[in-house]
């Protein structure tokens, strides 16, 4: 079967993989499409456009390039594209495989294209993060634990996979997938930094300090877990909004404590970050310690990430109520009480905790 490229197809799939995740989701993978369709329609152009961007801009503004700087230009883009289409590859594989063992459907096809739209946020992230200095770590970080939540998710939907079950598929197939690519990678002899990585470096981050890397590494994935679970519960809320479209005060005020509880834990993250990345900085080759604090640095940027929903839901709210209450919020101040009675009424409220809504 001929296949054509489609760059409208694919820019589609990339904008509707971040804005609108869910519905980009069901719509491609209802298609059912061959991995040699994803592989041209997305996977492809995702790992391209990530490596040849984040190479040029980092280059150009000094921000961060997640393969490191080989010796040449022409040889950090082989080796970003060659590492980036093998784990993309492998994680395929794995997911694919493992759905089989465990009640779901071994469809390698299916597996490819929930691996390239969870994908999408991390690669993004990597282009974006090239063009800022400083903090281009902490984005590029950002996005690939979103794309672990997002990965968790999907899995699930294009493989079938039985509820009971999808949290063990998950956590042994990304432990596989790991591995899998360290092996890869040593054997090959590419490195993240443009070097090669030997077997003892390897054998020093799975085998010599087990007790320290294992038990980090086992807390990101129980935390990529318990984030997945968050965001379904929070996804399952429903509300019926007041038919005056009116907040009360005490819906104000919760928000309003939920946004100062959302930025103490935001500036707790970022300093830890900060601090991780300017240790990482000074070394040209991490320990398995280091690899540690990275694990444990991506299960921070999870809570992090979705910090605002966790507040909420621990807190017994309804999260599909305090996005209510933002929108609401939101038109008020944009139209600064003109137009209807319910924003004028809900912009008297908005005027009355302003100064707590905008620090925050």
């Amino acid at each position: 079967m001929k296949m054509n490229i489609d760059l409208k197809e694919t820019l589609r799939l990339i904008s509707g993989g971040i804005l609108d995740h869910k519905t980009t989701w069901k719509n491609y993978l209802d298609q059912e499409p061959s991995w040699q369709k994803t592989a041209l329609l997305l996977t492809g152009p995702l790992i391209i456009a990530n490596v040849v961007l984040s190479l040029i801009f980092a280059k150009i503004v000094g921000g961060y390039y997640t393969y490191g700087y080989a010796s040449n230009v022409f040889t950090a883009l082989f080796t970003g594209i060659l590492m980036s289409a093998i784990s993309m590859a492998l994680a395929a594989g794995v997911f694919g495989f493992f759905a089989g063992v465990f009640g779901g459907k071994r469809n390698i096809s299916q597996a490819l294209a929930g691996v390239s739209l969870a994908a999408i946020p991390a690669f993004a992230a990597g282009i974006v993060g090239a063009l800022v200095p400083g903090i281009g770590f902490i984005l590029v970080l950002v996005g690939a634990v979103l794309s672990l939540v997002f990965l968790y998710q999907i899995q699930p939907v294009a493989l079938s996979i039985p509820d009971d079950k999808r949290a063990v598929h998950f956590v042994v197939s990304l432990i596989c997938t790991i591995v899998l690519n360290a092996i890869v990678i040593t054997v090959l002899g590419v490195g993240s930094a443009g070097r090669s990585v030997s077997m003892s470096e390897l054998s020093d981050l799975y085998l010599d300090q087990p007790a320290r890397s294992r038990s980090a590494s086992s807390g990101m994935l129980s935390e990529i877990e318990r984030q997945g679970e968050l965001i379904e519960a929070a996804s399952a809320d429903s509300y019926d909004p007041p038919a005056d479209g009116k907040l009360s005060e005490a819906q104000v005020q919760a928000y309003a404590k939920v946004q100062a509880k959302t930025k103490a834990l935001h500036e707790r993250y970022a300093e830890k970050m900060k601090r991780l990345e300017e240790d990482l900085k000074e070394k040209d080759e991490p320990s398995a310690a280091d690899m540690a604090r990275v694990y444990s640095g991506i299960g921070s940027a999870m809570g992090a990430n979705n910090a605002e929903m966790e507040i909420v839901k621990t807190g017994g709210g309804n999260w599909a109520e305090h996005q209510w209450i933002a929108s609401a919020l939101r038109t008020a101040m944009i139209q600064q009480g003109d137009g209807s009675e319910a924003i004028e009424h809900n912009y008297a409220l908005y005027q009355d905790y302003r100064e707590e809504l905008e620090e925050y």
